[in-house]
């Protein structure tokens, strides 16, 4: 690997080996060097999203266990690690699963998606008086996930006379998210792909929008059953059962998505950071990744 002067008055090409250094963190010898330009030194680990980390051992674990519907608390206690550290991980994973993430959809657009099925999840902040969608997408063939985004809605349903009266009115930005998905996920997904999604009103003028030349199919909205997280359906046939098993899956595999009092989310922004972990995990451990060559 072709490395330059980390120095952003330098970047010389001029870089020699200048010794090693034991990281007792977990217990490798790592490689220094230095420019012959501006004498600085440096290491392998100069630069990274884990450079200054001293409990690099519990990295792997943790992210793991973000994706097993462990909360943080609990994670530390697995981990034997402070909560303080466990908050410093889910934030450096977060960072890391998004970079990884968006790596992983520049290699799909080699074999792009030829059918997709994508549809919102409900959940709230703090309260159920604070809606929050996720719109997912999914690869209906190969079961990958291709993005997960979640926005604030306004209250809707017998609670929104009382959130209005409590919070006030609560603005949506949900017709941006749905765009903002839509941007995302193009360059991974055939221009003359199979689309599935149920009756929503806001999904038809955006896949018309993004894909004029694909096959859009809307299904009608079945009942939920309790084994499936509620996500799964009653009918014996689900048209949807990709998208749906899919959200299944994030309600089982992420904390503040199971519908329990004591584990919500608090900040949309985190929860965002959790869906990219959960993402990273189930396409490229869970499911393997993409088939090399």
């Amino acid at each position: 690997m072709k490395r330059n002067c980390p120095n952003t008055q330098c970047h010389s090409p001029k870089i020699i080996k200048y010794g090693h250094y034991f990281r007792h963190n977990d217990s490798r010898r790592i490689q220094r060097f230095k420019c012959m330009a501006c004498s600085k030194q440096f290491s392998t680990s100069t630069g990274t999203l884990e450079f200054g980390q001293k409990k690099r051992r519990v990295n792997y674990l943790l992210m793991k266990l973000f994706a097993a519907k462990v909360s943080q608390r609990r994670a530390a206690k697995i981990a034997g690690v402070n909560k303080v550290t466990v908050q410093r991980k889910f934030d450096y994973w977060s960072k890391k699963a998004a970079i990884k993430n968006k790596r992983f959809r520049e290699k799909l657009s080699a074999s792009k998606a030829r059918h997709i099925q994508f549809d919102d999840l409900i959940t709230k902040e703090k309260t159920k008086l604070k809606p929050l969608s996720i719109t997912v997408v999914c690869d209906a063939d190969r079961r990958y996930i291709l993005y997960a985004s979640p926005c604030q809605i306004s209250s809707f349903g017998h609670l929104s006379e009382l959130s209005k009266k409590k919070y006030g009115p609560r603005k949506s930005f949900y017709n941006e998210n749905l765009e903002h998905v839509f941007q995302t996920i193009k360059s991974t997904i055939a221009s003359t792909a199979l689309i599935e999604s149920d009756e929503h009103k806001n999904y038809k003028p955006m896949v018309n929008q993004y894909f004029p030349l694909s096959t859009y199919l809307q299904y009608k909205s079945e009942r939920g059953c309790i084994a499936g997280q509620g996500e799964l359906k009653k009918a014996i046939y689900d048209p949807l059962y990709g998208i749906n098993h899919t959200l299944a899956m994030l309600r089982d595999g992420i904390s503040t998505l199971v519908r329990r009092t004591w584990c919500t989310t608090q900040d949309p922004v985190r929860l965002k950071g959790h869906l990219e972990i959960f993402t990273y995990y189930y396409n490229q451990i869970y499911l393997g990744g993409l088939p090399s060559g």
